[in-house]
């Protein structure tokens, strides 16, 4: 679902074009805004979850508002809605230019692939935001070390694989 950030008064606009865009003044972030001062380095995350679209504070100091509202953590925000990073005001639309692009063949055949029944790949057992699609923490997308023990090891820190046959 191709989205974009408008700018109200002033900036460039920010293309929602990934699951995950990162918002800040710092220049890893995937959205720069230099003209404000009350932008943190790493102010704020909007992704795209279950179609719609989330905004996470990452523990900026001026804060991020949906329609007026402070955002305590994470908030819902919909088409029309108006998204104010520090003191930079954006309003959220569809993207209607990278909407109304004809898909490229490949793009085309692998939209109508039929689905795998099985998962290839086993995901990591760790502590994951449920509401992100990737591992966030208070300091920003760090992904926090897992909490499972190691497969094989008991309590007792032995290997469980080996279990000796019993002599008569």
């Amino acid at each position: 679902m191709p989205a974009v950030l408008v700018p109200i008064e002033q900036g460039k606009p920010i293309v929602l074009d990934k699951p995950i865009v990162l918002v800040g003044r710092h220049p890893d972030c995937d959205a720069v805004i230099l003209n404000s001062r009350k932008i943190s380095r790493k102010h704020c995350a909007v992704a795209l979850v279950n179609n719609h679209f989330v905004v996470r504070d990452l523990g900026s100091m001026n804060g991020v508002w949906v329609n007026g509202t402070r955002v305590e953590n994470q908030a819902s925000v919909g088409f029309g809605d108006e998204l104010m990073i520090g003191d930079v005001c954006f309003l959220l639309e569809a993207d209607r230019a990278a909407a109304g692009k004809p898909k490229s063949p490949v793009k085309a055949q692998i939209a109508e692939a039929p689905p795998c029944k099985k998962a290839l790949v086993t995901p990591p057992q760790s502590e994951l935001s449920m509401e992100f699609p990737v591992p966030i923490d208070d300091d920003g997308l760090a992904v926090p070390p897992p909490s499972h023990k190691a497969p094989g090891l008991d309590i007792d820190g032995r290997d469980d694989e080996f279990i000796p046959l019993k002599e008569d």
